[in-house]
């Protein structure tokens, strides 16, 4: 008998959460007998795509398949996405991010009998599209969510979003949290980590450092915590900020980092292949999104042992255990942003017990938890098709 086969499909392999989710997750299921095909598509000019070249599993690329709503390039991607179904017959179909799920879902119920199961890496009920969008992407999900076997959320608080807007029946929302290799931030933990870095990226060694790392996209809301950030560059003197990554805000973010007199305080690195050694370089790691999943940053941080204060979006009070291992802030409060950087900066035994307890807290992230839960999810799914 062949080994059970296991399709994922994700929109795009741009650097963040999902993809590392997908590299992970298709690995440790192939060590643990599963067969795995991975489809992707392509990323948008401002978006980096992770090292494929590094990815040393069975993947195809579908060229047309992108995140914008491109008609034609979306029927050409839906056809493309069937032939790889007929072709491979796999018996688990898992997608991921909103564009996958919407073309792949009807694509697997017409030409396959395959255990249908999609993710949520984020939702778009808010946000994102205006009014009209949101509510058609709503009915679509809720059409596709009906024909799906199982529908994944991150968190538990994203699960109670899903369940709130009827995506699919309580019992087929599992909560499966991301999982990834946590041991190659653990070197920014060692005592000399923290000098090493900040020689090898240029930071002043008595700065105080805050660091973002992410998308410069307008969800991310990093005008927010350039606002912060110049009240605590007024408390605090040598305090920097430096954003790690790319997309289209960056010249709007620059231009607001202007008029704030902030040039020579903040930092726009672009995208990165250092992101341990930024960990390690870092005082603070700063989150200020509108929404999130589950903030892959976040987990790094804490696994690098570093303080974080973020917004109280999606599944960041599941990450950051607020007192202990960061603050979690309200997203309306720029006061409290500014307050608890501020905290930070001028407290760094407080940074230091925040940064011994984060490790811990961040265990449940892991890789092989993350591929035991699937290995699980995906086994029970199977059962569940077989049984009379």
């Amino acid at each position: 008998m062949r080994r059970p086969r296991i399709l994922r499909i994700i929109t795009r392999m741009n650097i963040g959460g999902p993809a590392t989710h997908v590299v992970v997750a298709n690995s440790g299921l192939a060590e643990r007998g599963w067969e795995t095909l991975l489809l992707f598509g392509t990323v948008e000019p401002d978006e980096a795509e992770v090292d494929l070249q590094a990815i040393g599993i069975p993947m195809e690329r579908i060229p047309t398949l992108a995140r914008p709503i491109r008609p034609v390039a979306d029927l050409r991607s839906a056809a493309a996405i069937a032939r790889v179904i007929r072709h491979y017959r796999p018996d688990i179909i898992h997608t991921h991010l909103a564009k996958a799920g919407l073309l792949a879902r009807p694509m697997a119920l017409a030409t396959s009998h395959a255990v249908r199961i999609h993710t949520f890496h984020g939702t778009l009920f808010g946000g994102y599209f205006g009014a009209n969008a949101t509510g058609a992407i709503v009915r679509a999900e809720r059409l596709l969510g009906h024909f799906s076997d199982a529908i994944v959320a991150l968190s538990d608080r994203q699960r109670d979003e899903l369940i709130a807007e009827r995506i699919a029946p309580p019992a087929r929302i599992k909560v499966v949290p991301l999982g990834l290799d946590l041991q190659r931030f653990a070197v920014a933990r060692d005592d000399t980590a923290r000098t090493s870095a900040r020689s090898l990226l240029g930071i002043p060694a008595e700065a105080f450092v805050i660091v973002a790392i992410g998308r410069l996209v307008p969800i991310k809301r990093l005008e927010r915590l350039i606002d912060a950030f110049a009240v605590v560059a007024g408390r605090v003197p040598g305090s920097l900020l430096y954003l790690v990554g790319d997309g289209s805000e960056r010249e709007a973010l620059k231009a607001r980092v202007a008029a704030a007199g902030l040039l020579d305080r903040v930092t726009f690195v672009g995208w990165s292949g250092s992101t341990p050694d930024w960990y390690a370089g870092t005082d603070v790691v700063a989150l200020t999104s509108d929404r999130e999943g589950t903030p892959l940053a976040l987990i790094e941080a804490a696994a690098a042992g570093r303080p974080v204060v973020a917004t109280d979006v999606g599944g960041v009070a599941d990450v950051v255990a607020d007192g202990s291992t960061g603050f979690v802030v309200p997203i309306s409060s720029g006061d409290s942003l500014a307050d608890r950087l501020t905290q930070l900066a001028l407290d760094p035994e407080l940074r230091r017990a925040m940064g011994r307890e984060a490790p811990a807290h961040a265990s449940r992230y892991s890789a092989d938890r993350l591929v035991a839960d699937l290995d699980r999810l995906y086994g029970d799914a199977l059962a569940e098709r077989r049984r009379p």
